[in-house]
């Protein structure tokens, strides 16, 4: 299944108390505006962690599945973003730590389109060119870093979600995730550096 384009898809409402008690007795209707909500959210997530478009897909494919199956656990009293993004790293960290992961080359080149990082815009075509060529750098500094780090960073500054939401997420304090948020923002400024100088140094 090709996943949908979200810049062309107006963005879902948020579900409240009512639509998700709906959702959590797997009401068709709630379950279709529950998938409309987080789908796309989850993609371009799971895409950037593990950067590759058809295991993104599986991946989250898999993630709603497992939703489904663990339902009677959804607390209508809460925002269930927390929880949904629980699932969406358990069902990642899965596949990390499966054989398969583990035979595959390390540091794949994220895809542009699902990572964008520096997302100011150019008039000017070589201030374009240059801005393009600083993305592909960062997509390769991120990719390179390990899964941890990539983790934290994807859920602090690309989800834009707060310590205590990535803690509840992780499994860690709001205080743990502000330390390890600060040394992968760090390993990724020496990567980008080194990716430049690797670029720079290119006959």
């Amino acid at each position: 299944m090709t996943p949908p384009d979200a810049s062309n898809r107006p963005a879902a409402a948020p579900l409240d108390r009512e639509a998700l008690t709906r959702v959590r007795g797997r009401d068709p209707e709630a379950m279709e505006r529950f998938f409309d909500l987080y789908y796309d959210r989850l993609f371009g997530h799971i895409m950037r962690l593990v950067g590759n478009q058809h295991l993104a897909e599986d991946l989250t494919h898999d993630v709603f599945l497992r939703l489904n199956r663990v339902l009677d656990r959804l607390d209508p009293e809460r925002d269930p973003t927390a929880w949904v993004f629980t699932v969406a790293t358990n069902v990642v960290r899965d596949h990390w730590r499966s054989r398969g992961h583990k035979d595959q080359a390390r540091g794949t080149e994220l895809t542009g389109a699902h990572l964008e990082v520096l997302a100011d815009e150019a008039d000017d075509a070589e201030e374009q060119l240059v801005r393009r060529q600083e993305q592909r750098q960062v997509r390769q500094a991120l990719a390179a870093l390990p899964d941890d780090d990539r983790e934290v960073i994807l859920l602090r500054d690309f989800e834009d979600l707060d310590s205590g939401t990535v803690g509840e997420i992780l499994g860690l304090k709001a205080d743990a995730v502000r330390q390890r948020h600060k040394r992968a923002v760090g390993r990724l400024g020496d990567a980008f550096r080194q990716q430049q100088d690797q670029d720079g140094a290119a006959p």
